[in-house]
Parts: C-alpha cells; structure tokens; sequence
C-alpha cells in the first residue's frame, strides 16, 4: 500500500501539462528513432540525453523514459511494412507482421503491435511497482550458467521458424552462431575468421547484418521474381482485430508483459531475448500454431508486448540496486546523475518521490503511446500504395543509411549488400533468415556465459546442472526443443482419427 500510494501520486505529477508536454515530444521522437533501422532505443535515448541538462528531474526523467518507450514500439513499424526491424528487438515481428502486411492487413498488424505494446507495457509497470525489491532481489541469483541456459531457452525456437525443414533450421541457426564469433575474441584475444580484414577485428554489426538478410534480401526476391512494380490502388483502411482475435491476443500480451518485466530485470539481457523467448512461449501455449510464420497475429502480439515490457523491468536493477542491465538503462542512468541524483536502495528512503514519479510518468507514457500510434497507423499505412520500384529504392536507401550510421564508415554498407545476397539466396534455397538472425543475436551472449561458467568451475560441466533455476530452464528448453517434433506427430495423429 506504501509504494502504490507513492506510485498514484507520480501519475498525478506526470499529469502536470509541462510533463506531458515534454512526454509527448520523448515520445514522438523515440518513434521515429526506433522506426529508422540503425538508430536503436540506445541511440534516440543519447540523441535526447542534451536536453536533460539544466532541466527539473520531473521533467528530464518522464521525458527520456518515454523516448525508450517509444522506441521499442517504432521498431516495429518498419518491421511489419517493409520487412525492415527497426531495432533488433523487432526481428520477431518480421515473421508475422509483414506476412499479414503482404495479405493487405498491415494497418491491423499495426494496431495489434500497439495495443499489445500498450497492454505488455502496462502491466510491466504495474510489476515494476509491486515487485520492484522482490524481482531485484531474483535477478541477483542469475549467474553464467543461468543466463545460459535462459539465452539457450530462446535458441530452442529455432525449430519453430524452420519451416517444414528441421535440418535446414539448424544449418542456417549454425550459420548464425558462427557469424556471431567472428572478431576478436574476448577472453584470449585472439582474431578468428576475420580473414585479414581489419574492420572485423571488432565483429559484425547486428544492424547490418539484420536489415541486410531481412530487408535488402526481401528487395532482392521481389526483383528477381519480377513482381508487378504497380502502386496498390485500392482504398487503404485500418481494420481492428475482430472479438475472436482480441480474445486471443489479450493473453498473449499480457503474458509477454510478465516475460517482459522479468527478461529485463536481467542485467545483459535486453528486449531481444525477451522478445523471441515470448515467441516461443506463444508457439508452445496455443493451439494451431501451423499458421505461426504466415501472418498469424499471435505472432505479432507476443514478441511485441514483452520488447514493449522491458523498459519497465529494466528499472528494477536500476533503481532498486543502482545497477544498469543495458545500454538503454545506462543512458537512463546518466539522466539521473545530470539531475545529481544517486540509483539504488537509497533513493526510496531519502527521496521515494523520484523513482515513484518516474514510474507513474511511465504508465502515462503508455497512454501517451496508444494516443499517438493510434494518429500515426493511417499515415503509415499508406507506405504499401506507394510503387514497388520507388518502395524498394527508399528501402534500400534507408537500409545504406542506416547501416553507415552503426560505424560511419562505408563498410557497414558492403556488409549490408553481402548479408542482402546471403539472405536472397536463404530465401531462395529454403533456409528460414529467422533462424540465422537468432544464432547470430544470442551467439555472443551464449558464448560469453559459457566461458564465463566454465572458469569459474575450472572446467567442469557439473556447474550448469546445479541449481532450482538452472533445472527448470533446461526443462523449458528441452520443451522448445522436441516442441515441433511433438506438435508434429499430434498432427499427423489428428489426421488418421
């Protein structure tokens, strides 16, 4: 009762026009940032840090927190219209939502990606201010071995996006893990197949590597199979998920919330793995999942309310212990020490008013969001009238754009154009992209708490079978994995009866 009579009171603040004022412009711009691949949530937040200075912490605070907000949800609007994840976290929502934007249904999947970042969002904050002790306190028992087996929880879906070929799935998820230990090793720092090229002593940007198999490999299919370049003239208009669908995505958005909060209570794990770990998880929950990967609006509501979630969940190691989980919540961070205010379990008893206005801004940043996604679905919708040959060279030129911006440099753009083959001839061969981009995401991570766990166990394997947390993600895992297999014999089951 103490903490929401505190957290009632900064919604009550944030109500102040001056808040929502400067609520409104965080918002509009982590949106456009998030919707531009290459700027991440990291990157809008720093490109907005400038204005925190000499400004009342009332306001700076609200205001930076809403451009992480509207981030996560912007990715997801490049993601669904033109293939295009505006932020790794989005790459998810590339399966369904521009498979459902192909069907003539985009402004639907546009709206399925707002309310169920509205609802992942809002329920994430509500978490946030409930278990915000309790959670920091969880998230301190995540060791190596833990965040093994969790990044490997998220690895198990690989045979989920293969398609109707296991065997190729995991090719193309093993191409993805070699991928992501190309560069310097960190532990022996030693190179490894960067093949004399310097500029991948620093390994292979996710940016380019991401729009490159997704988008420009989606250019390159539309023109080698000569699609008609005509602009789409029938009426564009925003259709709403039916009874039947809200019934059906409101679980799964509330259920990603939960995942959400807690994947990023989680130092180093960030929106991406909660947003593939919530695919999954859907994949396993709901009946009929045949139709996941070919517009399957569950699709698009799971991965985008839990990448919607993490903002929240990312506060509870923050301000509870002082201790930032990602980029995004570093910049955060820094936000706070312009205000010369000090994180941690501190700040509750000197000046609970902070965090506590902090997280009722943030549920109106929720509000704010659905307001101003629901002005802005329409506009964008109209992106798929335009033609396909001018569609095409906008996305390609935004693709450059982006890719230059990861390091400024015109290799990001060669990059870009090698990984826009390999996904053209992904596609073309019968290799699912998803399983790649997933290999290639998660392959750092798992292989850092790896070595990370086998150090500290001096080699012994016995460390990552020890523990209540550690066995209930290996069985989670295990689930994932035999998951297709299982589903599969109960089809063809279905069928004989």
């Amino acid at each position: 009762m103490y903490s929401y009579r505190f957290f009632l009171e900064g919604i009550l603040n944030s109500l102040h026009p001056m808040v929502l004022v400067y609520m409104a412009f965080g918002m509009c711009w982590g949106m456009i940032g998030g919707a531009i691949p290459g700027i991440s949530a990291s990157v809008a937040m720093t490109l907005a840090l400038p204005f925190c200075y000499g400004l009342d912490p009332m306001l700076s605070l609200p205001m930076i927190s809403a451009v992480y907000i509207g981030a996560e949800y912007g990715g997801s609007i490049p993601a669904i219209l033109i293939k295009t994840p505006g932020t790794a976290s989005n790459a998810a929502t590339v399966l369904d939502g521009y498979e459902m934007n192909r069907k003539g249904q985009g402004g639907k999947a546009l709206f399925t990606s707002l309310y169920s970042g509205f609802v992942g969002g809002t329920i994430s904050v509500l978490l946030l201010v409930a278990c915000v002790i309790p959670l920091a306190s969880f998230a301190l028992k995540f060791g190596p071995t833990e965040y093994f087996w969790m990044i490997l929880t998220g690895l198990s879906i690989v045979g989920t996006v293969s398609g109707k070929s296991p065997l190729k799935g995991l090719i193309a998820a093993a191409f993805g893990l070699l991928l992501a230990i190309v560069g310097t090793d960190k532990f022996a720092s030693v190179t490894r197949f960067t093949f004399g090229i310097y500029r991948l002593r620093e390994g292979l940007e996710t940016i380019p590597v991401l729009v490159g198999i997704f988008a420009v490999g989606e250019v390159l299919r539309q023109v080698f199979r000569h699609e008609k370049s005509e602009a789409i003239t029938a009426k564009v208009t925003v259709t709403y998920p039916t009874k039947k669908e809200f019934a059906a995505i409101t679980p799964l958005a509330a259920y990603g919330g939960i995942i959400g909060a807690i994947v990023g209570a989680l130092p180093g794990a960030g929106a991406t793995i909660a947003s593939w770990l919530a695919y999954s998880q859907a994949k396993m929950l709901c009946k009929n999942t045949e139709t996941f990967g070919t517009g399957d609006i569950r699709g698009v509501a799971a991965p985008e309310s839990s990448n919607n979630a993490v903002p929240a969940g990312a506060l509870i190691p923050l301000l509870a212990l002082g201790i930032p989980g990602s980029n995004s919540a570093a910049i955060l961070m820094a936000a706070f020490g312009i205000a010369g205010i000090s994180c941690g379990p501190l700040l509750f008893v000197n000046n609970p008013s902070i965090p506590y206005h902090l997280m009722g801004s943030m549920f109106v940043a929720q509000i704010i969001m659905l307001i101003l996604g629901l002005l802005i679905i329409k506009p964008f919708v109209r992106i798929t009238r335009i033609n396909k040959v001018y569609l095409n060279l906008a996305v390609l030129m935004f693709a450059m754009i982006g890719a230059f911006s990861t390091i400024n440099d015109v290799f990001a753009i060669y990059v870009l154009i090698f990984f826009g083959v390999v996904g053209f001839l992904m596609k073309k061969f019968g290799f699912p992209p998803a399983a790649t981009v997933l290999g290639f995401i998660l392959g750092e991570l798992a292989e850092s708490n790896l070595r990370r766990a086998l150090q500290l166990s001096r080699g012994s394997f016995g460390i990552f079978f020890k523990g209540p947390i550690n066995i209930v993600l290996i069985i989670i895992t295990i689930t994932g994995v035999l998951f297709p297999v299982i589903a599969d014999q109960v089809k063809k089951k279905r069928k004989a009866e």
